[in-house]
Parts: structure tokens; sequence; C-alpha cells
């Protein structure tokens, strides 16, 4: 994808309507000045999300997500800042003007959309092989014995690769692709400089799609006894197993309504499941699920099931897994299946309402592991030793979380018939640890005069007036009225100054907690202003008074210092300064009163 100029970003956001582009993602309920509706980003039974159509900004007051519709893009679609503008700019038939790229970035650019390119085309030829070519009918057969439709074959984009060497070396160079770029996409393997043979031969082919809607990689799966029975493409610019799961990009609207994320091991385990309805479902792709996976997944879902083989080697992986839904602070609970099935067999022999009668009845995964433990050393004086061993790992999973760390080393230390303080482990004490102070700052609530708010409701409104409330000392007064204050009134005038386009709502990109908490509502529920003259008049007046009687304290203590010192011209000179200001000060007083 391309760079563009900064203005184009400008540009789309003004034509774009934020309302339009979220309605599409979340149901909004018109209430006053702005909608509300159910947080796409975590899960909630009560509408805490809100968008404001004037201003072109969401705010949750829930997870304190916000941002304009260019961050709603990015977020809920796992977009590139250059991929929501380019795709909300073809929306609304805007133009863009590419800008210039560093070399490095040119090449890069250019290297990503031909990977892109080539696995598109390389997708299309094994679909269309699949689907139509003689030589495919045995693939066909075992996708029918697999129980695999026509719809989920067209779906998922299943293919089919020959057993040939140079099926998709002569394909490719058909559409006019180049083999080198195929090479580096893992399609092909290089035998010799110049010569390439496919690398995908009498399989069944996964393309892999990217959280865009890009094909980034493949996965094979053999017909014979071959081996290895699963392949997948290599590791490139725009594939990496380690962060991709398969058919999230085709199911994260289901994940998303359902609240939770089933995650099952193979490819037909989500095929199957989806064939059956269960269509809230991803998978890693050969590989152990890692951090990233879960981190990928916490943007769709606020709960995760994890669905694994009942033999050895599932079990195995649950226990890997728990630290990572603990670290990432995403809920996870396990299904485990008999020993003879997984997720692809047990729908396919038991039917949907079985699956989902277990999903119901799975446990959450800490206790899954807790018990299995149990299970494996017994609660002898040497197996609970073994215990708080083997759980360590998980308590250190849960970091700085002070209370769910609590509550877990107490509900487990209570089980095993311990302290708290001997689960944790050595030189750990629950109580030893002091609370971080930016933790306790940001729990306390904002609080600003009430003349202070005006002031701050009426610059939300109208940025553009804030040089004449400077002038007035604005500053100033802002430093004595707490440290929220001060930070929102400079972040203001920092955004005011770069005058790049960008309207209050930015402030909530670089404010948190209770401070961006309180600007998000005051930004949502604007004072309407009859007179916006007048009004300015008034608060002017306001902050100047202020200005007065705090310099009129400082001149004070001046005078008094000057005295105490015995310093005559410095005495005299603070007098005068006192007596001007003070005269000011009445003629402020008089002009309030007129």
């Amino acid at each position: 994808m391309a760079a563009f100029q900064e203005n184009s970003a400008s540009r789309v956001k003004d034509a774009a309507d934020i309302i339009e582009v979220i309605g599409q993602h979340v149901t909004l309920h018109k209430a006053g000045a702005r909608y509300k509706g159910l947080c796409p980003f975590h899960g909630e039974k009560t509408p805490s999300f809100t968008v404001n159509r004037e201003r072109q900004f969401y705010h949750c007051f829930g997870c304190n997500e916000s941002g304009d519709v260019l961050s709603f893009m990015m977020k809920y679609h796992n977009m590139t800042f250059q991929d929501a503008v380019a795709n909300l700019a073809e929306r609304y038939g805007i133009a863009l003007e590419e800008s210039t790229l560093s070399p490095e970035e040119l090449r890069k650019t250019k290297e990503r959309d031909a990977l892109h390119g080539v696995n598109s085309v390389a997708a299309t030829l094994y679909h269309e092989f699949l689907l139509k070519n003689p030589a495919a009918q045995k693939a066909r057969q075992y996708l029918e014995q697999r129980g695999m439709s026509r719809e989920i074959i067209s779906r998922f984009q299943l293919g089919f690769a020959p057993d040939r060497w140079d099926f998709l070396v002569q394909g490719l160079s058909a559409k006019g692709e180049d083999q080198e770029i195929a090479g580096a996409a893992g399609l092909l393997v290089q035998k010799e400089p110049g010569r390439f043979y496919d690398r995908f031969r009498d399989r069944i082919i996964f393309p892999i799609f990217s959280l865009t809607g890009q094909v980034a990689g493949f996965g094979g799966r053999i017909l014979g006894d071959g081996q290895p029975k699963y392949l997948n493409s290599p590791e490139t610019p725009v594939f990496n197993k380690s962060q991709t799961l398969y058919g999230l990009y085709q199911n994260k609207a289901a994940v998303r309504a359902a609240g939770k994320c089933l995650i099952v091991e193979g490819n037909f385990d989500l095929l199957s499941m989806v064939e059956n309805g269960l269509e809230h479902v991803a998978a890693p792709l050969g590989t152990a699920l890692t951090a990233q996976h879960v981190k990928t997944l916490k943007r769709y879902t606020s709960e995760a099931v994890v669905l694994f083989d009942g033999d050895q080697a599932g079990l195995k992986a649950a226990m890997r897994a728990v630290p990572l839904f603990l670290t990432e602070q995403l809920d996870a609970r396990i299904v485990v299946l008999p020993p003879e099935h997984d997720p692809d067999t047990f729908i396919r022999t038991f039917g949907k309402e079985a699956l989902e009668q277990k999903v119901q009845q799975a446990r959450e995964l800490p206790e899954f592991v807790f018990n299995r433990l149990v299970e494996e050393h017994g609660l002898s004086l040497a197996g609970k030793g073994k215990i708080v061993r083997e759980l360590q790992p998980l308590i250190a999973a849960i970091g700085n979380r002070k209370l769910q760390k609590s509550l877990f080393v107490s509900h487990f230390s209570d089980k095993l018939g311990l302290k708290p303080e001997e689960l944790r482990g050595a030189g750990e004490v629950l109580a030893a640890a002091p609370p971080p102070v930016t933790v306790s700052v940001r729990k306390q609530k904002v609080v600003f005069s009430w003349d202070f708010k005006k002031v701050l409701e009426f610059l939300l409104s109208y940025p553009e007036s804030l040089s004449h409330f400077v002038e007035a000392g604005l500053e100033e007064f802002a430093e004595n009225e707490n440290d929220s204050a001060r930070s929102i009134i400079e972040l203001l005038t920092v955004l005011v100054r770069q005058g790049d386009g960008g309207g209050p709502e930015m402030l909530l990109g670089d404010l948190q907690g209770a401070e961006k908490d309180l600007v998000a509502r005051l930004l949502n529920d604007p004072p309407s202003y009859e007179n916006k003259a007048s009004t300015q008049a008034e608060l002017l007046a306001w902050v100047r008074k202020q200005s007065c009687q705090r310099r009129e304290a400082r001149l004070q203590n001046a005078i008094n210092e000057a005295y105490r010192a015995g310093n005559e011209n410095l005495y005299m000179q603070l007098l005068k300064e006192k007596t001007e200001l003070l005269e000011k000060k009445k003629e402020m007083d008089e002009v309030s009163y007129t």
C-alpha cells in the first residue's frame, strides 16, 4: 500500500461520515446530540460507546477507547493507517496523492504488494483447478467425505495442488507473474539459479488471509501417505505463523457477535464447525498458541474457549496456553473432548448442539490446570510442593495486577491448605509489594472548579479562541488549578498551534485515565452558546480577574520580602506596581458591573 500526502487523511476524514462507517459494525441509537451503542472493543451489556457526528469522534466510557473514523477502521479491522485512508478514500470517492517514499520504504512497499499479488493469483489457480479440472476429482471426493459443502469451499477459497512439479510454475508464467517473486512468497522452490519447482504438490490448499482480506500464505494437507501431513508457507514479509489465525478473517464478524472465540487446533476442525453452524472460531497454523495470537483475539472478543483434543498432547497444549491468557488479560475457558475425538470428528458425530453443550460446560483455564496438577501430583506434602512450583509461572504471568493476583493466590492457596505467601513463593510476600504511585494517581477523580470547567468547555467548543485566554493569563491560572488542568491546557495549546486541522478531540490521543475520561465527557455533552461573543467576554473577564488576584498575592509577598530585607528601592518599585495593578483591577470590576 502506498504512502499518502499529509492532507489526504484530513480530506478523507472530512468526507467520511463517522456515524455511517461505525454504524455498519455497531448498532447505534441517537441520544441527544450523540449516538450510543455497545462497544465493539470490549464486552458489555449496557451501552457506553458514544459517537459524536459533529466532532467526528468516538469514545467508550467503559474501556476508554477513543479516536476518529480512521482510528476506528484501524482498530476494528486491524488495518494500517495507510490501508484505512485508502479504504475510506475508495468508499467516498476521494482521489489520493502519493507522497515521496524513501528508497527503502518504496522497496518494502513494492515487495509486500508483489507478494500479495502473486499469492492472490496462485489462490485463484488452485481454487479453479479444484472446482473444474478432472485431475482434482480425488480431492473433491476427499472434501465431500470430510463433509465440506460447495459453499464452504468457495467461502474459504479451498484449492488443490496436483501431483506435479510445474503446475504453478506454468500457471504463474501464463499469468505473467515473476518466478523470483513467487519463490520469495514460498510458492516455488529454487532448484538452481533460474530453475524453480512447485512447493505444494498433491495437497488440498488452504489460502490463509490477513485480517484485511489479502492472501498472506498457504497451508497444504497431503492426500496420500507422504510427509509432512500439513505444510505451510515459509515466513515472508507478509506471512508470520505466530501472528496469524486461520479463519479469523472470514469469521471475525461472527466472533464479535458471539462475544467469544472458539479456538481449535486444525484447519478441518474449523471448517467442520463452520459447516455445522458454529462460525465464531479460529485456529493457529500448525503451531502452539502464541502471545501474539492472544493479542490479536483481544481486538475482537473478551473471551476465548479453547477446544483441545482429549489426548495427552492436547492437555499439554492447554497447560502451555494458560500464561498467555493471564498475561494478556483475556478470559479463557477450556473444553476437553473425549480422547478418541477432535472437534471435527465430534461435531460430525454428535452434531452442533452436543458441541455447544460442551462449550457451555467449559471450565475456566486456571481451574482446569489446577485440577490436572492435583490429579498428576496428588495432595501429599511432596505433591503440594510440586503444584506450588508449577503454579509459579501462572502467578508471574498475572503481572502487576494486584487484585487479580490476590484473588488467584487466595483461591488456590485455600484449596491447597496453604497461606497465600507460601503459594506466591519465597521472597514475594503478598503484602510487601508497594502500590505503584501511577496507579493510585490515575484512579483519583479529576475535579475542577466550576469556573475553570466553564472555560474548558468553551475552549473545547471554540479552540480558535485559546490565544485570547492565554493573553488573559489562562496558563498561570490552570497551573494554580491543579496538575490535570495544566496538562490539558498545555496539550490544547500545542494542538492549536500545530494547526494541522485536528479538532479538540485529538486531545484524547494524548490524555490518559481520568483526564481522558473527563475531556471525553465534555466533548460528548457540549453546552450550547446563544451568543459566543458575550460568553467569551464574560469568561475572559473572569480569567483576567483571577490572574490579577494571583499577581497581587505574589506582589504582596515580594513587598514583604523587600521590606524585611531593607531594600527601599525595590520596596518602592513593587508598591508602585501593586498600585497600578489595583487600578487595573478596579477598572475590571467597574466593567463587570456595567
